[in-house]
Formats: C-alpha cells, sequence, structure tokens
C-alpha cells in the first residue's frame, strides 16, 4: 500500500508510527510516499511551528486514538479490526464488576481496584488475571467484554479480571520495587479476601505496564502462571535517561539471561513499526533458549491503545484457554 500526505502549509515535521513519534520527525521537505504492508493500522500527525501537533485536515477517518486527539489514521485493505473487540464496544459487561478502595500501607495512599467475575462464576474460585493500566483496560480496550464472548464460544476458562489504575504510572511502574510490593503484599490479598480465588494468577500489561507485569511474575518465582505483554518496555533499563525511551540497556532481558528460570508461560505481541520490538524479539529468544513457552504476535501497527485492543482477545485465550497439558475450558 502506498500512502502519499500533503503537508499543510504551516506544517514542519510529520510524526508518525514510522518516526517512533518525537524522536525523529521527518522534516517536510524530505517527505516522500510511504509504502506501507497492506494490512497496516498507521497513525500520524503534523508538527506545527510552534510545536504543536495537530491533526491533518485533509484526513477524514475517525479519529481512533483514545488519548492523541491529533492522531490521524490509514488503514491498508488488508487490515481487520479483531471482531470481538469490535462487538465489545458496543457491549455491556455480562457479569459482576466490584468497585473497591484499597488504604496501602506501602504507597501511604488509597487506591481504586475493580475486579470484574463472570455471570455466573461468582461463587466458583478462579485465576486471577492483574492489569496495569487498569482504567484502560476495563474502559478502552473492553477485556470484561472479549471475555464474555470468548466464554459464551467455549474458548476459554473464566477469570476474575483485576484492574489496578496506576497514580503516577512512570514513577510507578519503572524500577519500582515499592509498586510492585503493593500489587503483590496488599492489592491480590485484598483481591483474594473478597472473591474466591483458586491461586492462579496472570500477570498483563502495555507498554511500561507489560515490563512491570514481566518484573512482577518473574519476581514471585512461580506464583504466575502466565504473563501477556503488549509491547513491552524490555528496552529500559534504571541507567536510563529520564524523558528518552529509545535507549536502554534491556534490564529484564538480562536478567532472564543470566538468572534461574521459572515457570511462567509468556505472551507477547508487538507493532512492527515499533522501535519496541527488536527488544522484545531479543526477550522471546532468551526466554526460548532457557526452555520457556514463548509466543510473539506481530502486527503492521504502532505502539497504541488500537494496536492493543486487537491483542486482547488472544492474550486470553493463551492465558485462559485450553492447551496441551492443561485444563479445558470450564462451560457454566
Amino acid at each position: 500500500m502506498r500512502v502519499t500526505l500533503t503537508a499543510p502549509d504551516w506544517a514542519t515535521h510529520l510524526m508518525s508510527d514510522l518516526t517512533d513519534w518525537q524522536r525523529a520527525p521527518l522534516p517536510v521537505g524530505d517527505l516522500h510516499p510511504l509504502d506501507l504492508p497492506d494490512d497496516a493500522y498507521f497513525e500520524y500527525a503534523w508538527l506545527a511551528a510552534d510545536g504543536e501537533r495537530r491533526e491533518d485536515p485533509l484526513n477524514t477517518n475517525p479519529r481512533l486514538n483514545p488519548w492523541w486527539t491529533y492522531a490521524c489514521n490509514v488503514v491498508g485493505p488488508g487490515w481487520r479490526f479483531d471482531p470481538d473487540a469490535e462487538a465489545a464496544l458496543h457491549a455491556a459487561p455480562a457479569g459482576r464488576v466490584l468497585r473497591l478502595e484499597l488504604d496501602s500501607h506501602v504507597l501511604g495512599q488509597s487506591r481504586h481496584v475493580l475486579v470484574y467475575t463472570p455471570a455466573g462464576y461468582g461463587d466458583r474460585p478462579l485465576p486471577l488475571v492483574l492489569f496495569q493500566d487498569g482504567k484502560a483496560y476495563f474502559g478502552w480496550g473492553r477485556a470484561p467484554q472479549v471475555l464474555d464472548r470468548l466464554l459464551a464460544r467455549g474458548e476459554v476458562a473464566p477469570a476474575h479480571l483485576v484492574f489496578v489504575p496506576p497514580r503516577e504510572r512512570t514513577p510507578e511502574y519503572f524500577f519500582n520495587p515499592a509498586y510492585r510490593a503493593f500489587l503483590m503484599d496488599e492489592v491480590l490479598p485484598f483481591v483474594a479476601a473478597r472473591v474466591a480465588c483458586d491461586g492462579r494468577k496472570v500477570a498483563w500489561g502495555a507498554s511500561l505496564g507489560a515490563l512491570l507485569s514481566a518484573q512482577l511474575a518473574w519476581e514471585a518465582a512461580g506464583g504466575f502462571e502466565a504473563v501477556v505483554a503488549q509491547s513491552g518496555a524490555f528496552l529500559f533499563s534504571p541507567d536510563m535517561t529520564p524523558g528518552d525511551p529509545f535507549h536502554g540497556n534491556e534490564a529484564f532481558v538480562n536478567m532472564v539471561v543470566k538468572g534461574p528460570q521459572h515457570d511462567i508461560r509468556w505472551f507477547f505481541d508487538c507493532g512492527a513499526f515499533e522501535w519496541l520490538l527488536p527488544s522484545n524479539r531479543r526477550l522471546v529468544a532468551a526466554l526460548a533458549a532457557r526452555g520457556a513457552t514463548a509466543e510473539l504476535a506481530v502486527r503492521s501497527a504502532g505502539h497504541n491503545w488500537v494496536n492493543w485492543r486487537q491483542g486482547i482477545a488472544a492474550g486470553l485465550v493463551f492465558a485462559l484457554g485450553a492447551r496441551p497439558g492443561g485444563r479445558p475450558p470450564t462451560k457454566s
């Protein structure tokens, strides 16, 4: 698919999935037609002389990025929105939603926690799926509604979905042992005291939330049976320059290579246009070399919630579906 963009008179640069947005915006004088895969979902915006990001006045496609109103998109003829994710946008959760408040001694403040239990399973011991960026996965990702659809088709076993919203996302998610202690020592016992749990746990997150989820599961040494990491920030390391997400020393990858292996199954997905894809591939290879189950799905997309919403159904099937040697889904 060839895409020809025409810069407005006020634009100085093109920012897009192909430039990692702020890392290397393309001067409009160097603009040329873009050759993208036919199955691409591609986001971009124009940078004005005053430094403001603005939408393309010539692009009439609906804006799908929930956080960046200026992000325009181009969709290739081979791109297909995940049918479960799309249907979930027009449905309400069929089960029970508990909206809880936890007084954290570790953080010294009150925090919100949402717990979703599928309809008909309120008194059944179930595994927990712990989502970082809980508000986004609950509201934008519609993870409960996607689970409802997969359950109705018998493709997954039921689970409690636990959504924890951050308050200061980067400081909390970026190699922060106190926040990990909050999740392990406070959130999980707090939830387990209110819903029936069978002891199994899955860690799930996107970007920095994926890195946090991987660290959480690794440190638990068998406390989690699976991790779902979407566009994981595995390039990152504690010694990175603040504000520069493009250069890091892959601290978690090194931990996997040098540390003991844990019995965790890993599901990764990442956009083909992302600067994080090479580090995700290196992590998958490192885990596979240690004998772990590690799968990677790559879509022709960038680092955004449209891409991550596409992978929710596949992640749930990996974490909760039938597999060789595992228990089959439980039907209601």
